[in-house]
């Protein structure tokens, strides 16, 4: 039973770090070793006071919500215990065999169990949130098929000069292909009928003579009853009808009393028909909810609303019917239909932002509620979407292609960091002033019951460095306290909960990241380079930028959070300027069109009502509307820098109005263009300001650092950097995610009085070793793959502290080899007989029973320590591989918990003279026990399952306990 701790505990037994050739980081100190946190604050070298806010959240499944209060209060006290800040509720699918549990979604007992909850939560000091609907997108029963979400269905028909149409202008609705899903997850008569569909509305038919592309638009001639009274002229003509379908898209994996159809997420009317619903049940107050939380867009297929057409005149300025051949039928010129299906997209994206996403936040906010929303997903410029929201969340999926060493990349496709796409979330947050930028974490990180904590740190590492700060694990599902181990699961998802192994030392990750995350909550960002976003680049393009993913026709391209190619492919080149400006340590933020325009300009950069940056990066956009080169030319005029890399934009997106917008732009370019600066190739004076052209993608960093940006020179060693501003001064999270150490004195960007370090996994803070070369202050850095540290400078302050020690290995090692004693202590399906072990193997190679155990062994070794060992010297225990977390205790005393990459830890003075003891409690993965339940035949889950790879029964037995080989290391101040 892993006790109630404070995860900021203060460090009894590991005075320092080892940061050298065998370098240690160890873990933090172990469940036994409690202390205090260090001195808080930014004023000193301490962590702060923590709010619950800065702990990880959990998703939370209720499978057919059939919990009850009993089980609900314990898992909560389960969650606090483990050092979770609170719990974010997803009522799902039913597990079979608990019909009799099930509690409707937004029913009385339903929202007594919600009550419940929040008054649990609160004792405990957990926060809660709640998705607004039973599973994930907006929906349910409640939503009929008339105002449910739209598909464009379309006809074509030709005639000849003199030809009448025979037939009704008439289409038929399709079914949704990913109905099948229902009858995965639930029994028939859970489900709610579907009910009758209206035939589809004919929203436009318009005729096009196939040689001369003249048009005429026949909507208003078609009768009730499908007839059209129109006789073709002359010629040969393609008609064109669209109607406004639908998509018959259900929610996903949702629960009793939510099953239904999705909202038309561009039509106001709907989504305010399922607030309603939502607010009628849960009510007008808080009700201890902090915020309501919206999942990731799969909306599949859905590109139109029955108010299409109206909208896109409204909002475009022109008729879409004579152009609806060119989207529909690909005629006309490959630039025009290009135009018309970029103004498309636009007015899309803008509906989804005012009918949709601004709408909700607002609305939730007259409720006393925030808004917590995944952009990604969705048919719109992500940035406004992700800005619309109080909490923009981001998430990432799968397995780590990151190359420090003995990182096990997991099961499925390896995805590499997408930290371009994740900035999409902070960077509106950072410059709309959003405090929290969330992310769904460890999702499907690894096959099920496969996720290790070592596995855990990169990921929250890299997501941490590309400003994200408030984790929300991915995730728990509710069980009865009677379910068969494992447990209940959710279909795609890491299984954190107490029945798998991995809960054992869990405190040590969530200690970790609510370390890092109160001091990435606090102060405010510290990027000062403003990159534009070219959204329009990617709508002009026929595929919309998805490549192969894109649908026939792609009206409304979903950007997903993989980023590919939309993102590191993007055709202006953007996602190459921005991955050179991140490897060369610029700190920077995306900014949408509209978001620009907010910003003003002056001689100290560009400025908002939340914050200033130093300078406006264009990476390469050929189209760029008109309202925003005016921006871009406003800004530089009044004293600000604007680089564009490559070079200006060479025309404006859209069809209305095409000549005169193409004139303004030209003399706007002109503007751009007339005042070269002599002796500097690129540099033109605008106004007070400038506007730089550069030719290449790693060109700009003069300009930025004439425009007064810093670019921080510690990325050039590989590190991710990311930094922050606090009251006096600058915080620093680096990440070491690369294969080689990294050891040498770095510059800093700024010129402070003194730095000092917190090794947030450990919680061990001093003052950093520094100097100053050529006017820059350094800092010696020693992190080996895998570590990272935060760096707090103090502009003036000079901090009493000691040192940030740097333990040098001196040479000096010893192998601790056996005998071994190795005790099984906890775990299943059977406890194996001791042993004793000349030398260390994996428990899969020691017998059949073994090699199903999941749990916790001890292992237990004597030796004599090397001669003078307890005489002022300074050694660090490395325990080599370790499946997958070891607590340490020698002689007697608890030294700390080793759970991540390098697994080394320092012995501070527990080591001493002569004979030691050398205690080891090992815990592997529940992977193997669920094999093993698989191959017997008695694993068959009650609920909706989907593996990674493969079921279990075909698994590999995963190596597991203490593999080595283990070394005591001399080490030296």
């Amino acid at each position: 039973m892993i006790r109630r701790r404070d995860v900021l505990r203060g460090s009894v037994v590991l005075t320092a770090s080892v940061l050298a050739p065998g370098a240690v980081v160890a873990a933090a100190t172990s469940a036994e070793a409690v202390a205090p946190a260090s001195a808080a604050g930014p004023g000193g070298l301490g962590w702060g006071a923590i709010s619950h806010e800065m702990r990880p959240w959990t998703r939370w499944w209720w499978l057919g919500s059939a919990v009850t209060e009993q089980g609900l209060r314990s898992h909560l006290q389960r969650f606090a215990e483990a050092g979770l800040g609170g719990v974010e509720i997803q009522p799902i699918y039913e597990s079979q065999g608990d019909e009799d549990a099930i509690l409707p979604y937004l029913s009385a007992g339903w929202l007594d169990a919600l009550d419940a909850t929040t008054r649990h939560a609160g004792d405990l000091g957990l926060g809660v949130d709640l998705t607004t609907g039973s599973g994930w997108t907006f929906g349910g029963p409640w939503i009929t098929p008339e105002i449910s979400a739209g598909r464009a269905l379309t006809e074509q028909w030709d005639l000849a000069g003199g030809g009448r149409l025979d037939v009704p202008v008439r289409t038929v609705q399709p079914p949704h292909p990913g109905l099948v899903d229902e009858e995965k997850l639930s029994r028939p008569d859970l489900r709610p009928p579907m009910q009758p569909l209206p035939e589809p509305p004919l929203a436009a038919l318009v005729a096009r003579e196939t040689g001369s592309g003249e048009t005429v638009d026949l909507t208003g001639r078609v009768g009730a009853d499908g007839t059209l009274d129109w006789t073709a002229p002359a010629g040969q003509w393609r008609l064109t009808g669209v109607f406004s379908g639908l998509v018959l898209k259900r929610v996903e994996r949702a629960g009793p009393g939510g099953k239904g159809l999705m909202v038309d997420y561009f039509d106001a009317d709907s989504v305010q028909h399922h607030l309603d619903h939502f607010g009628s049940a849960v009510g007008e107050g808080p009700r201890g909810i902090r915020s309501l939380f919206h999942d990731s867009f799969e909306l599949e297929r859905t590109d139109w609303t029955h108010a299409a057409v109206a909208e896109f005149a409204r909002m475009r300025g022109y008729d879409l019917v004579p152009h609806l051949p060119e989207v529909f039928d690909g005629a006309g010129t490959a630039e025009v239909r290009g135009r018309v299906l970029s103004d498309v997209r636009e007015t899309f994206s803008d509906l989804f932002l005012e009918r949709f996403a601004q709408p909700f936040t607002d609305w939730s906010a007259e409720r006393g509620w925030l808004v917590r929303n995944q952009a990604h997903g969705s048919p719109a410029n992500l940035l406004d979407i992700y800005g619309a929201a109080d909490i923009p969340e981001t998430e990432y999926l799968g397995g780590e292609v990151i190359p420090i060493p003995g990182l096990r990349e997991g099961a499925g496709p390896a995805e590499p960091p997408k930290s371009l796409v994740w900035r999409l979330a902070s960077s509106p947050a950072h410059h709309q002033g959003k405090p929290l930028v969330g992310a769904e974490t460890l999702t499907w990180r690894d096959e099920h019951y496969h996720v290790s904590l070592s596995q855990a740190k990169p990921t929250v590492d890299v997501l941490f460095a590309a400003g994200i700060n408030h984790l929300v694990f991915h995730g728990s599902a509710y069980q009865p306290d009677n379910a068969p181990w494992p447990g209940y699961s959710f279909y795609a998802g890491t299984e954190l909960k107490h029945t798998n192994p991995l809960w054992h030392d869990l405190p040590e990750l969530t200690g970790y990241i609510t370390r890092c995350q109160s001091v990435l909550q606090s102060g405010t960002h510290g990027n000062d380079v403003l990159v534009y976003w070219p959204q329009h680049d990617l709508w002009a393009q026929p595929d919309g930028g998805l490549g192969d993913s894109a649908e026939d026709i792609e009206l409304t391209p979903d950007y997903k959070w993989q980023g590919l190619p939309w993102m590191y492919e993007h055709p202006s080149g953007a996602g190459d300027v921005a991955t050179g400006l991140e490897e060369r340590g610029w700190q920077f933020d995306w900014v949408s069109d509209r978001q620009l325009a907010g910003f003003r300009g002056s001689a100290s950069g560009v400025t908002n009502s939340h914050g200033r940056y130093a300078v406006v990066v264009v990476p390469g956009a050929r189209l760029m509307p008109l309202d925003t080169v005016q921006k871009l030319h406003d800004l530089a005029a009044a004293g600000a820098t604007v680089v564009f890399v490559g070079d200006v934009p060479a025309d404006v997106p859209g069809l209305a109005d095409l000549d005169r917008r193409r004139s303004r732009l030209s003399a706007l370019l002109d503007a751009f263009r007339a005042h070269p600066v002599a002796g500097h190739a690129g540099v033109h004076r605008v106004g007070a300001g400038r506007v730089v052209v550069s030719a290449s993608a790693d060109g700009p960093d003069g300009a930025l650092a004439d425009a007064s940006a810093v670019r921080e020179p510690i990325a050039d060693s590989g590190l991710r950097v990311l930094r922050r501003r606090h009251d006096g001064g600058l915080h620093y999270f680096l990440a070491n995610v690369t294969a080689k150490r990294i050891d040498g004195w770095w510059s800093l960007g700024s010129a402070p009085a003194s730095v000092g370090v917190l090794d947030p996994l450990r919680d061990v803070q001093g003052l950093a070793e520094t100097r100053t070369r050529h006017g820059a202050v350094q800092v010696r850095l020693r992190l080996d793959p895998g570590e990272s540290l935060i760096l707090r400078t103090f502009d003036r302050e000079r901090p009493h502290a000691p040192a940030y020690p740097a333990h040098v290995p001196t040479g000096r090692e010893q192998t601790l080899n056996g005998p071994w004693t190795l005790a099984f202590l906890d775990g299943g399906p059977e406890l194996p007989p001791s042993r004793r072990l000349t030398s260390l193997a994996s428990w899969t190679d020691l017998g059949e029973r073994e090699a199903a155990f999941s749990g916790t062994a001890r292992y237990t070794l004597k030796f004599t320590a090397p001669k003078d060992a307890g005489h002022g010297a300074s050694w660090v225990l490395d325990l080599g591989d370790v499946r997958e977390s070891a607590r340490v205790r020698l002689n007697g005393r608890a030294v700390g918990t080793v759970w991540a990459l390098p697994f080394r830890i320092p012995l501070g003075n527990a080591l001493r003279d002569g004979e030691n003891v050398l205690e080891l409690e090992v815990t592997n993965l529940a992977a193997n026990r669920v094999r093993d339940l698989a191959l017997k035949g008695q694993y068959d889950p009650n609920f909706y399952m989907s593996w990674r790879t493969t079921p279990p029964e075909k698994w590999d037995p995963m190596p597991s306990g203490l593999l080595g080989p283990v070394r005591l290391v001399e080490v030296a101040n």
